[in-house]
């Protein structure tokens, strides 16, 4: 009888309790820590999408120890097993209450950051984390055992794992996160634990018995291999057919994740909507209701892998709502179909722990080529389409390779090539058509992305046979990443991004991280002084200098900037102003100094100063009222760094501003309404906050200026007069400002296109 043929009645329901009880509640602990101990490292790292793929990566690895673990538990400690265990996760809670509170404390910016945030990690949270990971497997193995064939199918018992994750990644940013701050939660969690290591000791009491029988059937016998491995032999081809179908999805979860976290911010509500969506492909592929859906995704799958990289082909901007719904959806379709597959091709419970690493092994391959392996030997997000051809490639192993096209008469027989034309190109058209109408919708440019999703439907149209469409899309997407782009002038990538300088129209130098311009300067002499992008003189910027910088031999001043980009403020510099910016990312560092790129650094009358590493640990050292303007300007992309705009963070740049100083804040960005959640935490510190947008007018763009908001706030009233005739205008304040431990940035959310 094949594994899941036997339904779950309620007899067995109430039999499994104590084994399904405490492995729904670690799957829900596991899935709420995640976000957790991202928030809490998040800060310290600079607000980088780096760090949520790293903690993605620890809890994979982790996973894949813990299954390790549950594996030669069930398969070799035989009685031992259990209270082996218990006293592991008693240990563990041990090492939870003993874990450091404030994590920025624990930063060391000798060592990469990777291996930085990883060790931070197995800090806060390594050895609970272990024990969690090992639960599903290691109960699943217990139950097996104490059932024998009273219950041969424990596989129910992964959905449920899964059902009880998804339950804590939609509770997390929906009921968790708006209503409790980071040190409640951590005091919860820790309860919530405590009451886990209960219930797997009731669960250890119920299954010693039955464990220390069930590991003589794994033992081998003096006439040959132990008799449950001699009655299912699983070869290594269907081992690494597993490995590969459970690795394509987990790779595409970072990579989908990162793309999301760098256009927008990276935060909790963002990176739980791709854990999401695959741990639900999980809950359908495993359960029985799930086949018709199994069917139905992994026939869509080559549609929608289309759909993803054709975005990523082209160089247009697209809507971001757009992408968003297209790289979810297609992500959804894709994981549901390759798991389902591998639901489908699982083993006799005999082989369930060995099923279980192997599908843990193949999450941490993925995850750690994504998170580590690529940032540190791709100058670009080259790991993107290699997941996807990835997918093609496991489509191809699970549908097989159809006969070779016949030869008719003189010719070849292209009907092979169309066969199942409809069941690709229906989903790929209607979603195409979708994208187009958004498109056009919010009048963006439509010609290019409109040839790059003809040839996406054309590859799809003569891909009957699987490795022809494989073979081609490969092929365009080596051509469109590696095509010679003559107007890029530079392309590097470190933990906090990809970093490229682009010229254009021979005119202008143009720096941009992910999809966004940080700053540009012209080419020509004569204009490389004036400042650019958000920076013009005639507009806030301009006003914040004019305002907050005005220097003489009399009254020199000190200016304080977070944030480099291309080092455009610069330009404002006089022979009696002295600059300090703040930069965490050394390519950004490099690139900004080199003169071939940038020339407002060399240029100033006075070289600024550079200080290297994250910008409120590195305010932390500087003296109190040291600076006269403090210019907070620092992004992500994107997406500006919350941890700089919390109550606790702005106290702390206001200590190093003088008593009449001015401090600002450049709030430019597509998704965000950040300004009354800043003013809120200026109020709550005794400051009044000014706004002013500017650069939106075609006379501006020909300077070379983007539209761009920013605010300012001082103590003394003759600045906010002055800032006030410029024509800045108070700004309604939140309700609650930002802090360190509640940070709500849902409410703050721009929908649109």
């Amino acid at each position: 009888m094949s594994a899941g043929s036997l339904p779950v009645s309620r007899s067995t329901i109430g039999a499994s309790l104590p084994f399904a009880v405490p492995i729904g509640l670690s799957a829900f602990l596991l899935f709420s820590v995640e976000p957790l101990v991202g928030r809490l490292v998040l800060p310290a790292f600079g607000g980088s999408p780096a760090v949520w793929a790293t903690t993605l990566f620890f809890f994979q690895a982790v996973l894949l120890a813990g299954y390790l673990y549950g594996h030669f538990s069930v398969t070799w400690f035989g009685r031992w097993g259990p209270p082996i265990h218990l006293v592991l996760a008693g240990l563990a809670f041990v090492a939870l209450l003993a874990a450091p509170a404030r994590i920025a404390d624990l930063r060391d910016d000798t060592v990469a950051p990777v291996v930085d945030l990883l060790g931070i990690l197995v800090l806060l949270v390594g050895l609970p984390a272990f024990i969690l990971t090992t639960t599903t497997p290691l109960l699943s193995g217990w139950f097996h055992a104490a059932r024998g064939e009273r219950q041969p199918d424990p596989y129910w018992l992964y959905a449920l794992s899964n059902a009880g994750s998804l339950l804590a990644l939609l509770a997390y940013p929906l009921l968790i996160e708006p209503r409790l701050g980071l040190s409640t939660q951590r005091g919860i969690w820790a309860v919530g634990y405590a009451a886990l290591v209960v219930l797997i000791a009731r669960a250890a009491l119920r299954a010693t018995p039955g464990v220390g029988a069930r590991r003589r059937a794994y033992l081998p016998t003096s006439d040959g291999p132990a008799p449950a491995a001699a009655e299912i032999a699983i070869d290594w081809t269907r081992r690494i057919r597993w490995l590969l179908l459970a690795a394509v999805p987990s790779g595409l979860l970072l990579a989908v994740t990162n793309f999301i976290a760098t256009d927008l911010v990276s935060a909790p509500m963002l990176w739980v909507i791709p854990l999401a969506i695959y741990l639900t492909s999980f809950i359908v592929a495993f359960s029985p209701l799930g086949r018709r859906i199994v069917g139905l995704a992994a026939t869509a799958a080559p549609a929608m892998v289309t759909l993803m990289w054709v975005p990523y082909a082209s160089t247009s901007l697209w809507p971001i709502l757009a992408v968003l719904a297209a790289q979810l959806i297609a992500f959804a379709v894709i994981a549901t179909g390759l798991h389902g597959r591998l639901a489908q091709d699982r083993p006799d419970p005999t082989h369930l722990t060995e099923f279980y690493l192997i599908l843990s092994t193949g999450g941490a391959l993925a995850s750690a080529f994504v998170a580590v392996i690529a940032p540190a030997f791709f100058p670009d997000i080259w790991e993107y389409p290699i997941l996807l051809v990835g997918a093609l490639v496991a489509l191809v192993l699970i549908v097989g390779t159809p006969s070779r096209p016949r030869i008719a008469g003189a010719g070849l027989d292209f009907r092979p090539f169309l066969a199942g034309f409809g069941r690709r190109v229906v989903p790929y058209a209607i979603g195409a058509a979708l994208l187009v109408f958004l498109l056009v919708t919010a009048d963006f440019e439509v010609i290019e992305p409109g040839i790059w999703l003809a040839i996406g439907g054309l590859i799809l149209a003569v891909g009957g046979r699987p490795w022809v469409l494989t073979v081609g899309t490969t092929l365009v997407l080596v051509l469109a990443t590696f095509a010679p782009n003559l107007s890029t002038e530079f392309r590097a990538r470190s933990f906090f991004g990809v970093t490229e300088v682009v010229r254009r129209d021979g005119e202008i130098m143009v720096l941009m991280n992910g999809t966004t311009v940080h700053g540009s300067q012209w080419i020509d002499p004569a204009r490389r002084h004036t400042p650019t992008t958000y920076y013009g003189a005639r507009g806030p910027a301009g006003d914040i200098f004019a305002v907050g910088a005005d220097s003489s031999a009399s009254h020199p001043k000190k200016i304080g900037i977070v944030g480099l980009g291309a080092g455009t403020l610069a330009a404002y510099m006089d022979n009696w102003m002295s600059m300090t910016y703040f930069e965490i990312d050394p390519v950004v560092i490099r690139v900004a100094q080199d003169p071939a790129f940038f020339t407002y650094l060399s240029d100033a009358p006075g070289r600024p100063d550079i200080v290297e590493g994250d910008a409120r640990l590195s305010l932390a050292a500087q003296p109190d009222g040291r600076y006269d303007l403090l210019v907070l300007d620092a992004f992500s992309s994107d997406a500006i760094p919350v941890h700089l705009l919390t109550v606790e963070s702005i106290s702390d740049e206001l200590r190093t501003l003088s008593p009449d100083g001015v401090i600002a804040f450049h709030i430019s960005n597509r998704h965000y309404e950040l300004a009354p959640a800043i003013t809120a935490a200026l109020r709550d510190l005794g400051l009044t906050a000014l706004e002013r947008a500017g650069g939106g007018d075609e006379a501006a763009r020909a300077d070379g200026l983007l539209p761009s908001r920013w605010l300012a706030a001082s103590r003394r009233g003759e600045h906010l007069d002055a800032f006030r005739a410029l024509g800045w205008h108070d700004v309604t304040p939140a309700v609650h400002p930002f802090t360190d431990d509640y940070a709500d940035l849902l409410s703050y959310l721009r929908l649109g296109f």
